[in-house]
């Protein structure tokens, strides 16, 4: 007689009682709950953590924002040529010379440049022209009125200043869209943490289907709320408010998506330490209301790793420079969100291969037993 016999694991779910659930998140949330195990050594570790945090959060802003300095000022000049050359030896300016004043206006407008100087002739009892952009960046357009202040002192003669992009009246520092750009991408960024939590890891086409369609949605109702704030209660928005949503909206996929793929990838912990990542240097590389131009070269590399820059830029571009120069920031902001993609497909991937090399080492060790009697 001829018995088989097999040994399979039994999968136990786990009893859906609240007394469970409330075990796996730590204990019931209507209290602070008994307190860790080991109460003295976490409370050190806690402690040391949140200092961490906080002096990376007090460095990084106040290295990027403390002190601005003009660092690769962008300005357009032309006029009188041997003045041209003095200007060309100051280490902190990139120019680009231009024939008229009327293409040194319109490099501004283009977003070619951070300003333009107008340089007059020596001798002529005429004063030098500056204009600057207050739209892409208060701070570095109060730099580049100083720089045309400087100029004239040194040829002496008088300087005037036109604004070609003013800020409105009810944002006047120009912080606002900094502003809206931070919460933008803090939200999305915890968001998409927070949803990986809830709806659980994604390891199939359908769950990869389901986790987009809520970025998606998510984004675009943050990016509803933060537009409809700062255009009916602030007053700060110039142009169509579909615009800026657009832009609000793109930022929210973008770091929402990657930061999806880092939790896909390596779990929650990534995507926490990703999201400090965007908190602690994402935000000061952008410039804020100052400018990347008036940050140190530390700062400035990091503009092109973070995406809060481009989407700075490209908000600024839309409201006070007509669409000028969007097609940059956009192909990074994509890059950003395909980034998320191709992380969470590369995470299915290899989880699926781990899982079927798991099935197979397990029908190896379940093969049937033939006993006879």
């Amino acid at each position: 007689m001829t018995h088989v016999t097999e040994s399979a694991p039994r999968r136990e779910d786990p009893p859906q009682h609240p007394e469970f659930e409330a075990a796996v998140a730590g204990g019931a949330l209507t209290s602070e709950g008994p307190g860790s195990q080991h109460r003295y050594r976490n409370l050190i570790l806690g402690g040391v953590a949140i200092l961490l945090f906080a002096m990376a959060m007090l460095t990084s802003y106040s290295s990027a924002f403390g002190n601005p300095t003009p660092n690769g000022v962008h300005l357009a000049v032309t006029g009188d040529a041997e003045s041209i050359v003095a200007l060309e030896q100051q280490g902190s300016l990139d120019l680009t010379v231009v024939s008229s004043e009327a293409k040194a206006r319109a490099a501004v407008l283009d977003r070619e440049v951070d300003g333009a100087v107008v340089l007059p002739a020596p001798g002529k009892d005429a004063a030098v022209t500056t204009y600057i952009a207050s739209g892409g960046g208060r701070g570095l357009a109060q730099a580049v009125s100083g720089i045309g202040d400087s100029i004239a002192q040194r040829l002496k003669t008088t300087s005037t200043a036109t604004d070609l992009a003013p800020l409105p009246e009810k944002d006047p520092a120009g912080s606002i869209e900094f502003y809206a750009i931070l919460f933008a991408g803090l939200g999305a960024a915890l968001g998409a943490t927070v949803f990986g939590r809830i709806l659980g890891t994604v390891d199939t086409s359908s769950r990869f289907v389901e986790r987009s369609i809520v970025l998606v949605v998510y984004a675009g109702a943050l990016a509803g709320l933060i537009t409809l704030w700062i255009d009916a209660a602030l007053g700060a928005v110039t142009v169509d408010p579909g615009a800026v949503f657009a832009v609000l909206w793109l930022t929210g996929v973008a770091i929402g998506g990657a930061v999806t793929g880092v939790a896909a990838l390596g779990g929650t912990i990534a995507a926490l330490v990703t999201t400090l990542a965007l908190v602690i240097l994402g935000n000061t590389s952008s410039g804020g209301p100052l400018g990347v131009h008036l940050l140190n070269d530390f700062f400035q590399a990091l503009y092109y790793v973070f995406p809060q820059g481009d989407a700075l830029d490209l908000l600024r571009s839309v409201q006070y420079f007509d669409g000028a120069a969007i097609a940059a920031p956009v192909i990074r902001l994509a890059v950003w969100a395909a980034a998320g993609i191709l992380l969470t497909l590369i995470a299915m991937l290899l989880r699926s291969r781990r899982e079927a090399a798991a099935r197979a080492r397990g029908a190896g060790v379940l093969q049937p037993t033939r006993q006879h009697s």
